[in-house]
């Protein structure tokens, strides 16, 4: 597929918008260039990239003498224009003149004209947010948004009939520049990681490898997860790897399920059965019965105490009340106890 152009979508031309502009899509709306007060300005909602390093930015324009590159915003009632891209920018030059320095206040600015379909012109704002921020500096939870929001609003276009040339996952990725694959982690997390460590990602607290690998746990463990990061101040790629390798179900015998079907006994047998076929399990995080390969809370067991290789038992299995070893160092190491 060749190179899927936005602006081609925005501005109405190409065969790929050909239903759009059936629908009083204005082909090749014009586009003025005014010089607009800071405070006639009004950051769009829909803006979802982050404004940061504004003092740095502020250096940047009183040293150029001004904003040098066009804002670009949308008319609202009451003479007054919604932002599309260019939010940093307003926002130091509001700074700038709530300082004294009243130079600052008048900005360039592109005006985009808005469509008669309400719908159609939000899609509009939506994707010239995308667009007229393609060459800014990204944080990773940008690109994770920039990547939710294309998604969201190309379904919303297509749903009105539009045509698009090709998957959506693959228009995305090459509209952004990246893999598709890339894309599938970002989309990952955009929808299953919880929103405190999206807060942490958003200020650039959480990376990107370690927040796509706590996506794929379930919101329980993400949420354990969450509470040893607070503890620790810290979360590393290879402690959510462990904790997602942790959480993985076991292939368990038949001979478990039918267990679990029975009634339960009130007195479990006391010493396991004379053939075993495991005598020790090993588990990151957790524990796993060598009887019964059901995984239980090990630290409950040794008593959340540090113990380093110091064992603890025998002490009854919480699922099949068979008796075992546990000893912590790096893992919990599960045995069966030795007969006499």
């Amino acid at each position: 597929m060749g190179k899927f152009n936005l602006m081609d979508l925005l501005n109405g031309s190409g065969e790929q918008v050909e239903t759009v502009r059936a629908k009083n899509y204005s082909p090749e709306p014009p586009y003025k260039i005014a010089a607009l007060s800071v405070f006639d300005l009004v950051p769009s909602e829909g803006n979802f990239y982050s404004i940061d390093e504004i003092e740095k930015l502020k250096r940047d324009i009183e040293l150029a003498g001004g904003v040098k590159q066009n804002l670009t915003v949308t008319p609202l009632d009451g003479g007054k224009y919604k932002i599309l891209a260019g939010h940093r920018r307003h926002c130091a030059c509001l700074e700038l003149v709530e300082e004294g320095k009243g130079e600052y206040e008048l900005i360039p600015c592109g005006i985009e004209p808005r469509q008669q379909d309400s719908e159609m012109q939000e899609i509009r704002e939506e994707l010239l947010i995308i667009t007229t921020n393609s060459q800014r500096v990204k944080t990773d939870w940008d690109r994770v948004q920039e990547t939710k929001h294309l998604h969201d609003v190309l379904r919303r276009y297509k749903a009105r009939g539009g045509k698009l040339p090709g998957r959506l996952r693959e228009i995305i990725a090459d509209t952004l520049n990246t893999s598709e694959t890339q894309i599938g982690r970002m989309g990952a997390i955009a929808k299953n990681l919880i929103p405190e460590f999206g807060e942490e990602m958003r200020e650039k607290r959480l990376g990107i490898s370690a927040a796509y690998e706590l996506s794929g746990l379930p919101e329980a463990q993400q949420r354990a997860a969450l509470e040893e990061y607070r503890a620790k101040g810290s979360l590393s790629v290879n402690d959510a790897k462990q904790r997602k390798e942790a959480g993985k179900p076991q292939d368990l015998p038949p001979a478990i399920h039918l267990q679990q079907e029975q009634p339960s006994t009130p007195n479990p047998p006391p010493h396991p059965p004379k053939e075993q076929p495991h005598t020790e399990t090993r588990c990151v995080g957790e524990g796993i019965c060598p009887c019964c390969q059901q995984r239980f809370d090990a630290a409950k067991a040794v008593h959340y105490s540090t113990r380093g290789t110091q064992g603890i038992g025998p002490v009854p299995c919480p699922h099949c009340g068979r008796l075992i070893n546990i000893r912590c160092s790096v893992e919990y190491i599960c045995s069966v106890p030795e007969r006499e």
